[in-house]
Formats: C-alpha cells, structure tokens, sequence
C-alpha cells in the first residue's frame, strides 16, 4: 500500500511555509490551509497511482470522513507530468484543520515533525478501490 510522508526527507521535518504548514507562507490568507506533498520518491514507486494535475478525487479516510481534493501543481519526472500535491477542493483550510483536529493541535498551530510523532504517525497509507473511484487514506494510529 502506498505511503505519502507528510513531512519532507531533505528536511527531516514538516515543512515551516509548506505542507502542512502551507498557510503560513506569505501568499495565503488563512493559517490553516494545507496540502500533502507528493514528492519524487513517491511517484518513482507508485509511477500511475494518481491521476494528472487538474483531477478532482474522492477521498474516505479511516475515521469515515469524506472529503474532494485536488491533484495540483506539476512536476517532471522522467519526462513524465505529475502532481506536486493533494489539497481539499475548494477550501485548502479543510485539509489542514482535519489533520490538526487528528493530531490534536489547534488550527494555527504551525506542525512539526514531533507533533506527528506524538500522535503515532508520520504518513497516510493511500489505497485506490476503482470500482467505486475513491482513494482511502490511512491515517490511525499505527
């Protein structure tokens, strides 16, 4: 089953303007916006997993929770198109309140790595059932 971090390797920790942290960079309005990152060594062992830029998903995580996201930004991989993230469509704030009310901190909490770590989990375990077009995101205790 396909892991995506949510925090960055280079770095070793949750990004400070990005990812989760995504609204607390100078161009966004609200501090709670978030998105998942979905970086190169994502794609080099799940190379199709998700579809191109632009898509919108369906989304169930393991507490039941429904959400849409969005499959955006671009990258090159190989010669091939990839998204650089998921974020919630429509509302980039959905996303990144949902994962803090998991994590349990609050909505202008800037996130680190140990907050994560705290909580037990580090990553979303990310399936695809094609009969019914829906991504399942792990994100319980592990």
């Amino acid at each position: 089953m396909p892991e995506v971090l949510l925090y960055s390797r280079r770095e070793n920790e949750v990004q400070r303007q990005a990812g989760l942290n995504w609204g607390f960079s100078d161009g966004h309005v609200n501090v709670a916006d978030a998105y998942i990152a979905l970086n190169l060594s994502f794609f080099r062992e799940n190379q199709y997993f998700f579809p191109s830029h632009g898509t919108t998903i369906n989304v169930i995580w393991d507490d039941g929770v429904m959400m849409t996201c969005s499959l955006e930004g671009t990258q090159q991989i190989d010669g091939e198109t990839y998204p650089k993230q998921i974020s919630t469509y429509n509302d980039k704030s959905i996303l990144g309140m949902y994962l803090r009310n998991r994590i349990a901190v609050s909505n202008t909490h800037r996130v680190t790595r140990r907050d994560l770590q705290a909580y037990g989990r580090e990553s979303v375990h990310v399936t695809f059932d094609a009969e019914d077009d829906t991504f399942y995101f792990d994100f319980s205790v592990i």
